[in-house]
């Protein structure tokens, strides 16, 4: 039994994977953004490769928080599987999916016990940029001998790497991709704010080690007091009170830190890889629960950390990123825990920091996404044009497409239904279910908000069968105003789940297909009905999906109309023929009110007999 129903990314990557191996290929690489699910796209495709060959699947990682997650996650997926552990003492073996730690099954004991058990027929390397390290290839390349046909398949949140070794050599397919800004505009991921401060301090002398700055001499720099301190009043000023990761170089930093974080009032502690098993969940589990408002992290919550909220803590909403990098997957990783969607929460807050440097060309977010005013602005401070200036972008999503004009006359391009353009913005008539409308808010015309405006239902035989627009059952589907394109996202995937939802309560399948922005109906030529009901307008729709958005129109006006606040003839109406009203009455209903006096008026003024 499946309880998980994939995202339309996800089903995408598992199709992608089918035709990739029907193409031939083995060895497979999907990259998807942290906090995009991958585990749930290995969970389904493990489940459908198990299922099909009747073998055993393989799921690797190289922390213990890592084989947590897939052991935790494949259940949802598949409810009955049978699952085991392979990782210090745990050896539990011949089940049909194994999850494993890449330090225990690269003994060349445990690696025999786990071929012996069994067959498989395919393996997942979790977070696969590390693919390339000894010990894994001896894992990939000694399975696969002993398992010609099985696929290999590599989840990653950023396939290159800072160093010199081609993930190529492992994978030869990079078969799915999406990044971080298509889930962020597609509303699947937090959007994200961006503080960068100022520090008055070079970092040119500091050497490179391994592909990176060389962490001993960043943390001799970056640990003066007057640097810390900066840090801390930063994320005071900026941050606080959002629940927040700091990146920092090493444990003696991350110590440093959390002590200037203590100092200044806040809860905060620390957590590294080194630190026993049972006291790195119990800190983890006092930052989840909102003990500990910072969490100074080394290594730990880099990689496969899914924050989890417990009782009534606030969302993980911020990243400080107290340790400068030349690495790119590095920056990735890390400014990806945060986002991750969660109630109440708006965005993700990056509080980085940017240094004096003319030598080394640090990774900032901006660069992540094409944005290249930074280097701009580096190179004004070679021709000592100036210092960098405080940066603050509010939304990186709006910064990104703020040289793309927004047009909203009309739907955005990656709409897909027919949205009728109104006084009151844009709207979507589904029949029976009522409308779909995207308007923008009074204060903002660009942020819009999304209703669904249901009709009640009415008995077969009820003679008046148009029900006023107050009637209407309006429910709003936006906790905050969005953006054009969001709105517009979220509508089309409500409209969706509304008609899903309703077919099965009526055990029958009806898609929105007719609903399509070039659905073949709407080129037909207009009914009779529709010429009769916009004859009194003066309108002249060419074919029959012209007609439908002026009706839609039309009945949207009157919608919003019938709910406005009855007017003051009407009040005054009510008020001297002492008819019952509620002090919120609306137009539609002072009408009603109205039109029943009258009628009844009429009537006692007939002879009797």
């Amino acid at each position: 039994m499946q309880l998980i129903k994939p995202r339309d990314y996800q089903q995408e990557a598992l199709d992608a994977l089918e035709k990739g191996r029907l193409a031939g290929q083995q060895r497979q690489l999907v990259a998807l953004p942290t906090g995009s699910g991958k585990t749930i796209v290995g969970a389904l495709d493990i489940q459908r490769v198990v299922q099909q060959t009747g073998k055993g699947a393989l799921f690797i990682a190289h922390r213990d928080e890592l084989i947590t997650q897939p052991a935790k996650k494949i259940p949802l997926v598949w409810e009955d599987v049978e699952i085991g552990r392979v990782k210090a003492q745990d050896n539990e073996l011949g089940r049909q999916v194994t999850v494993a730690s890449v330090q225990t099954i690269q003994r060349d004991q445990r690696l025999a016990q786990l071929i012996e058990a069994q067959d498989y027929s395919i393996l997942y390397v979790d977070e696969a940029h590390h693919a390339t390290a000894p010990t894994y290839r001896k894992i990939i390349d000694t399975l696969s001998a002993a398992n010609p046909d099985m696929i290999v398949v590599g989840l990653t949140a950023t396939p290159v790497r800072s160093d010199a070794t081609r993930m190529s050599d492992v994978f030869t397919e990079v078969t799915f991709h999406r990044s971080m800004l298509d889930l962020i505009e597609q509303g699947y991921l937090a959007d994200i704010e961006l503080r960068q401060v100022p520090m008055s301090v070079s970092i040119d002398g500091i050497p490179r080690q391994g592909g990176d700055l060389k962490a001993s001499e960043v943390r001799k720099i970056l640990e003066r007091p007057d640097i810390m301190t900066a840090m801390v009043d930063a994320w005071k000023a900026h941050a606080a009170p959002r629940r927040t990761i700091v990146f920092a170089i090493d444990v003696a930093h991350a110590h440093h830190l959390a002590g200037v974080f203590q100092a200044r009032g806040v809860s905060a502690d620390v957590i590294y890889g080194e630190l026993p098993l049972d006291k790195r969940r119990q800190r983890l589990e006092d930052f989840q629960a909102g003990k500990t408002d910072v969490l100074a992290n080394v290594g730990v919550l880099l990689e496969g950390y899914d924050d989890e909220i417990i009782g009534d803590a606030s969302p993980l909403a911020c990243v400080m990123l107290a340790r400068p990098t030349l690495s790119q997957s590095l920056y990735i990783q890390s400014v990806g825990r945060g986002t991750r969607l969660a109630p109440e929460k708006d965005n993700c807050l990056v509080l980085d920091f940017a240094y004096n440097s003319n030598r080394h060309h640090i990774v900032q977010l901006p660069h992540l996404f094409g944005m290249e005013e930074l280097d701009q602005l580096r190179a004004k401070k070679k021709k000592g044009e100036g210092e960098a200036q405080p940066r603050h972008i509010p939304s990186i999503l709006a910064a990104v497409r703020e040289a793309q004009a927004v047009d909203i006359r009309k739907p955005p391009p990656r709409a897909g239904l027919r949205w009728a353009k109104t006084a009151h913005g844009f709207a979507l008539s589904m029949g029976h279910h009522g409308f779909m409308l995207i308007r923008p808010t009074d204060k903002d015309p660009q942020a819009f908000e999304v209703f669904h405006l249901d009709p009640p239902k009415r008995d077969p035989d009820e003679a008046r069968s148009r029900p006023t627009g107050d009637e209407y059952r309006v429910h709003r589907l936006t906790s905050k105003p969005l953006t054009f394109d969001w709105a517009f996202g979220l509508a089309e995937d409500a409209t969706r789940e509304l008609y899903e939802a309703r077919s099965k309560s009526k055990r029958m399948v009806k898609s929105t297909k007719h609903l399509d922005r070039d659905a073949s109906w709407m080129a037909l030529p207009p009914t009779d009905n529709q010429l009769k009901v916009l004859a009194r307008t003066g309108n002249k729709p060419t074919n029959r999906g012209e007609a439908t958005n002026m009706i839609t129109a039309m009945i949207i006006e009157r919608i919003v109309s019938d709910r406005k606040p009855a007017s003051p003839k009407q009040l005054k109406f009510l008020r001297w023929k002492k008819i019952p009203h509620a002090d919120n009455v609306t137009k539609a209903a002072a009408n009603r009110l109205i039109s029943r006096y009258k009628q009844a008026e009429r009537q006692r003024s007939l002879p009797t007999d």
